[in-house]
């Protein structure tokens, strides 16, 4: 089926959902729909069990109770998609994008399907991104959220039961009665996590960082506890090697932000040699990191809101999944830098009782060198890219929407499955 056949047959399932003459229910079982663009689109109750949706891009559309039964759904663009109550069993889903996403009631347990497999697999989202999605209710025993993404989501009342989620981001997470019994959530990231009331029994939460005090308000029976890290600065081994001044200061720092400003110190290291140091996991929001060398950095899944890293040396630093949202990189060299599914789009700014402004603060990569780095899923949506470097840059997936790339270099830049920006159209 081509292009102009799977939107004839969507118009026409759009006037189904509306009652019009001329509609029919869009069945798409079966087919290969990979690479296809089909942003905005009302798609309730759609069937695409057992499709090829690999690549495809559903950005804004209406998913609501469709069925994705056994479908490929590799780096699918899904956020801010509508998939409440949709079938996605059995799914397969490794690099997707479901920022924003509702997947409230969703049900993504273990399926079959002749086509594919005569094994009951459960949904694999493996390196998947779902910050900020709902995932209320959602049925996702046994599913394969290896290093996920799921910063800020709501997963309050879901049925994570043997899920594996060893790496995961689960930085601001909802887990309020959430059943993670037997879950794997082995160095996890669950800094401010809610977790009250959540079932951990059988878990394994080893090398997992959070507040024991917070841990303490979910049912731990039989949960697999070594060493639980409260501060993510002391969370790895490079950090006993620091000098004992850069140590304190970055605990000082993780009070700061912890506490809102109230405790502690924010950490000034301007021109500071971090070359190679692992800071995994680390919370470095709002610190002072201008020209520093931080050559091959270790910083996977680290918070960088709003860090003034100006000039700083990053080539070859390992950023993959973290966030920084509102961060100064103006002028940095970021050669060769590891940036999948990493975020760099605004941060709204609040008050100090943390009302919002109505404003928003966006990251600052003006003049930036970014050539040969692997920048596929990241959203870099409201960024300043002004005369950045992105020769030869992988943009597979990212999301460039109302970005400002005036000047920017792309030559030999991988664009494919990229949204740009109107000013480039």
């Amino acid at each position: 089926m081509d292009h102009n056949e799977v939107i004839e047959a969507i118009d026409r399932h759009e006037k189904w959902l509306k009652d019009q003459v001329g509609g029919q229910r869009i069945n798409l079982s079966g087919c290969d729909l990979s690479n296809i663009k089909l942003p905005k689109r009302y798609l309730k109750s759609a069937k695409f069990s057992g499709s090829n949706l690999s690549n495809t891009t559903f950005h804004g559309s209406d998913l609501s109770f469709a069925d994705l039964f056994c479908s490929n759904l590799d780096k699918a663009d899904f956020s801010y998609c509508n998939l409440m109550r949709a079938n996605l069993r059995g799914a397969q889903i490794r690099d997707a994008n479901f920022f924003g996403a509702n997947l409230q009631d969703a049900d993504m347990r273990s399926g079959s399907i002749v086509m594919y497999s005569s094994n009951r697999e459960p949904a694999t989202l493996m390196r998947t991104s779902l910050s900020g999605s709902d995932l209320q209710n959602a049925q996702l025993q046994n599913a394969n959220l290896t290093g996920a993404d799921l910063t800020h989501s709501n997963l309050q009342n879901a049925n994570l039961q043997g899920a594996a989620l060893s790496g995961a981001n689960l930085a601001g997470v909802n887990l309020q009665d959430a059943n993670l019994t037997n879950a794997d959530l082995i160095g996890a990231n669950l800094t401010d996590a809610q977790v009250k009331g959540a079932v951990f029994s059988g878990a394994n939460l080893t090398g997992a960082i959070i507040d024991p005090i917070t841990l303490a308000t979910a049912n731990l029976a039989g949960a697999i506890i070594s060493k639980p890290l409260v501060t993510p600065n002391l969370a790895h081994n490079s950090s006993d090697k620091l000098p004992r001044t850069i140590k304190e200061i970055l605990e000082d720092h993780y009070l700061w932000v912890k506490t809102n400003g109230k405790q502690g110190e924010r950490a000034k290291l301007a021109q500071a040699n971090l070359a190679l140091i692992d800071l995994t996991g680390s919370d470095l929001s709002g610190a002072d990191l201008a020209g520093c060398d931080m050559n091959g950095a270790k910083l996977f899944q680290t918070q960088l809101i709003m860090t003034d890293l100006a000039s700083a040396n990053l080539s070859g630093a390992d950023l993959r999944m973290a966030a920084m949202d509102g961060i100064n990189l103006s002028g940095a060299n970021l050669h060769h830098a590891k940036l999948i599914n990493c975020s760099l789009s605004v941060v709204n700014i609040k008050t100090a009782d943390g009302k919002l402004t109505g404003k928003i603060w966006a990251a600052n990569l003006s003049g930036t060198n970014l050539s040969g780095a692997d920048l596929s899923g990241a959203d870099l949506r409201g960024a300043n890219l002004s005369n950045a470097d992105l020769t030869d840059a992988n943009l597979s997936g990212a999301n460039l929407l109302d970005c400002n790339i005036s000047g920017a270099k792309l030559d030999r830049a991988n664009l494919e499955g990229a949204i740009m920006p109107s000013s480039a159209a």
